[in-house]
Order: structure tokens, then C-alpha cells, then sequence
């Protein structure tokens, strides 16, 4: 059946035309029509006093399959608004990892109150995800996962495939252990297709298997996954047991995040900071890096007041240095992106700087040369002064590439040395780019000066 991407915009309207008269029965209809993933789309965006009765109404088989979906801080925010009984049959519904994710979002006063309506048969596995630190492996792995062992046959590993479906998610390989639960292989289910009916496991399964550690950063593992195109990794504990196992959906999820964190580290604002940070802590986050920018800053103040009595001689000179430090940022911001994603996917080594210095080097060339001469164009446009039009498009074109070069390559010489590229580079990239623009443009003026006077 093919998706008839008309009838669902008008279904999505319908719900959202339903929720704001108040029908909830209605939405709830036509909510039958639509997939979880849609849903969340329309709680998100739907007011409180609508989300709320929209959930209850859909049950909570549902409901607790569009709070896995959300934003755990809404769904947190939700969930606190609900009764105690229906949260309750929410967790039921949900797995042991979905639970976890609410639990740590909810606030320290309040997770004794939810722990209580937990069922008990999940509450050891979700305390074991709890216990892991917070970006670990064991923090993001599910506990859901098909074992057998060694001498089991194809067609015992079918059967309990096919019972499994629609009761556990992770279906796509079988990891064979032993009586310790010490891994000894996988099994992917094209190989049971395959395979004999009578023939044992440990006949066709992989014994070199890629794992992952509870303990160790569950970026890394995201990253792995994404490079061998694994649907489902393995997570070992200390002892090397078969513990559980990190999805797709999961490193997926993680690689965006870091993505999205670099992003908003780059303009020196916390990644911890969300919609949902009150301001009073967003302005602990973000005041600290103003005040440092201002003193950062300071150098192209510096700069521009040893040059006090070129301008003073020359006061057009003035007009044109946000035009150079301007365009310094936005260039070094371009290629400190490009670097930073880069190397957040993996993509490029820390070894590779001398790569991408050539790389952003052959860029600024050309780019230097084709912004320096249409500004020159435009400075001369403007005032009808050649030497003025010559001075502005050289610095402008010297200052691309020098912020090509830093915003390439600085993200990597900072990942050297430990610290984090996205939340260093930003301040820094911009402060060097001004000076640098501003100290090419106004070196060369004073150089030139008896001809600008001229």
C-alpha cells in the first residue's frame, strides 16, 4: 500500500483541528490512522491541557510508545502531570531502558515516587542502567536480545525467532553464549535462513565478534556502529558476560546529539542548556562566555587604537573593518564546521590536519582572491578612491585565508591537547580573525597613508 502523503497532512490537520476544539474522542479516531512517530510531532506542538487528556484518551500501550519517542524532558514534564495509576500502566507497557531515560530526567526529590511504579520485574534491569555513569555504554544499552548456544540447531533458533517477533525488538542476531554468559559467537538471521534445519549454531555463527564495554563512551560505540553498519552491538560487563545490547536507533541518536551539541558549543552556549532550561541557569551558562568574549574582543581593540591616528587622518578607513572582520568570521565558521563535524562522525583523524591545511589553504586561495577583488570593486565604487578599494580587498582577501586556515585546523590541534574543539574554538576563531583582519587593513593604510593623503 502506497503512503498517499495527502490524505496524511489532512489526517495530521484533522487531530490538530479536533485537539484545539477540545473532541478528544475524535482525535483519538483518527489517531488510529497515523504512525506513534507522527503523534509525537503532534503532542509536541499541541498546549499541555491538550497533550494530556490526547494521551490518557489513546490508553497506555500507546501512550507509552509515543513518551519513548519524545524528548525525555517532555516526556518527563508530561508524565508529572499524569495520574499515578495511568503512569503506571505506562511503565508496563514500556522497556526497561525507556524507563531508565525517565528516571534520570526526573528530579532527585521525585524519582522515589516514581520508582515505586515501576513494575517489579523490571525494576533490577532498570536500576543496572541507572547505575552506569551517564554517557557510558551500559547507560544507553537495551536488555531485550535473542540468545541460544552452541549446540542448538537452525531450527530451534527459527522457532524461537518466530516467537519472539512482536515482543522483542532486537530480532537480527542471535548471539550464542555459554553457561556463563560468556559470548562465543553471532548468528544474523540471513545465516538461519540459509542454514541447514539440523545444523548446530556454533557451525555457522561469527566468532569474531565486535563488542562494546559497559564502561566506556557510548560516542565511541555510536561511531563504531555507524562505520561497520551494525544494527545491534553487543555490550559486555566486567566479566565479560552478555549484559545487553546498543541499537541503531540509539547511536543514531547519539551521533545527532554530539552533532547538535558541537554546534552550539561552536557560539559559546551550553550544550547542557535545552527549551526546557530555566532562565535563570541558562544565564549561568551563557554569562560567562559574554564576559570572556568581551575581554577576548579586547584585542582587536587593541589593535585598532595603535592605528588611532591612521583613522584619524583617514576617517572612511573606519566604514570598512566591519565588512573585513565580518567576513573573516563567517569564512573561519564555514570551515570550523565542516572540521568539527568531521571529526564528531569520524570522518577525519587528528593526523589529518596537515590534509585539511592543504585543503583550506587551495580554498582561501581562490576564495581570498575572488571576495578580495569584489570588495576592492565595491570600496572603490564607493569612495572612487583606487588605493582605498586596492587596501580593503588585499586585507579582506588575506584575512579568508587566514580563517579558512584556522577555522580548518585549529578544531584538530585542540582535539590533541584534550580539550573539546566546539566549545574552545568559537571564541578563539572570531578573536583571531579580527585581529588579523583588522591588522592587515590597517597596516597596509598607514603604510600607504601619503598616498591615501595624497
Amino acid at each position: 500500500m502506497l503512503l498517499d502523503t495527502e490524505q496524511l497532512n489532512r489526517n495530521i490537520a484533522e487531530i490538530q483541528e479536533k485537539l484545539d476544539s477540545g473532541d478528544i474522542p475524535a482525535a483519538v479516531r483518527i489517531a488510529a490512522r497515523l504512525s506513534n512517530r507522527r503523534l509525537v510531532d503532534i503532542i509536541s506542538e499541541a498546549p499541555k491541557e491538550t497533550a494530556l487528556p490526547f494521551l490518557e484518551a489513546l490508553g497506555p500501550v500507546r501512550s507509552a510508545r509515543v513518551l519513548s519517542y519524545l524528548l525525555e524532558e517532555l516526556a518527563v514534564e508530561l508524565l508529572q502531570e499524569l495520574n499515578s495509576e495511568f503512569v503506571q500502566e505506562v511503565f508496563i507497557e514500556m522497556e526497561d531502558d525507556e524507563i531508565a531515560d525517565i528516571i534520570l530526567h526526573l528530579p532527585e526529590d521525585e524519582r522515589d515516587k516514581y520508582w515505586a511504579l515501576i513494575p517489579n520485574e523490571y525494576k533490577d534491569d532498570v536500576e543496572e542502567i541507572v547505575t552506569y555513569e551517564e554517557e557510558s555504554v551500559g547507560a544507553y544499552m537495551e536488555k531485550d536480545f535473542l540468545t541460544g548456544f552452541k549446540d542448538d540447531l537452525v531450527k530451534d533458533a527459527i522457532d524461537m525467532l518466530s516467537k519472539a517477533r512482536g515482543e522483542i525488538d532486537n530480532t537480527d542476531y542471535i548471539y550464542v553464549i555459554n553457561e556463563d554468559d560468556k559470548l562465543l559467537g553471532v548468528v544474523s538471521v540471513q545465516e538461519l535462513a540459509f542454514a541447514a534445519r539440523n545444523e548446530r549454531l556454533e557451525n555457522i555463527m561469527t566468532v569474531k565478534v565486535h563488542v562494546a564495554r559497559v564502561n566506556e563512551p557510548a560516542i565511541e560505540a555510536a561511531r563504531l556502529m555507524k562505520y561497520r553498519k551494525f544494527k545491534l552491538l553487543p555490550v559486555l560487563d566486567l566479566q565479560d558476560r552478555l549484559v545487553g545490547v546498543m541499537a541503531l536507533h540509539e547511536a543514531i541518536d547519539l551521533l545527532s546529539e554530539e552533532l547538535a551539541e558541537d554546534f552550539v558549543s561552536i557560539s559559546g552556549a551550553s550544550a547542557e542548556e535545552s527549551y526546557f532550561t530555566p532562565p535563570k541557569d541558562a544565564i549561568k551558562m551563557r554569562l560567562p562566555w559574554m564576559a570572556a568574549n568581551v575581554f577576548l574582543n579586547l584585542g582587536a581593540v587593541a589593535v585598532i587604537s595603535t592605528f588611532e591616528d591612521t583613522i584619524a587622518q583617514v576617517a572612511i578607513l573606519a566604514a570598512f573593518i566591519p565588512m573585513i572582520t565580518d567576513m573573516g568570521g563567517n569564512v573561519g565558521i564555514q570551515a570550523l564546521s565542516v572540521s568539527i563535524r568531521s571529526i564528531a562522525l569520524g570522518e577525519v583523524q587528528i593526523d589529518d590536519v596537515k590534509r585539511v591545511l592543504r585543503k583550506e589553504l587551495s580554498i582561501g586561495l581562490i576564495n581570498g582572491l575572488a571576495l578580495g577583488s569584489l570588495f576592492a570593486i565595491i570600496a572603490y565604487i564607493l569612495q572612487r578612491e583606487p588605493m582605498i578599494g586596492l587596501i580593503a580587498g588585499i586585507a579582506l582577501g588575506f584575512n579568508v585565508i587566514v580563517a579558512g586556515v584556522v577555522g580548518g585546523t585549529i578544531p584538530f590541534l585542540i582535539k590533541k591537547i584534550g580539550k573539546d574543539p566546539a566549545m574552545m574554538t568559537g571564541p578563539v576563531l572570531t578573536t583571531i580573525t579580527d585581529i588579523t583582519g583588522v591588522t592587515i587593513y590597517l597596516g597596509l593604510s598607514t603604510i600607504f597613508l601619503w598616498q591615501l593623503l595624497a
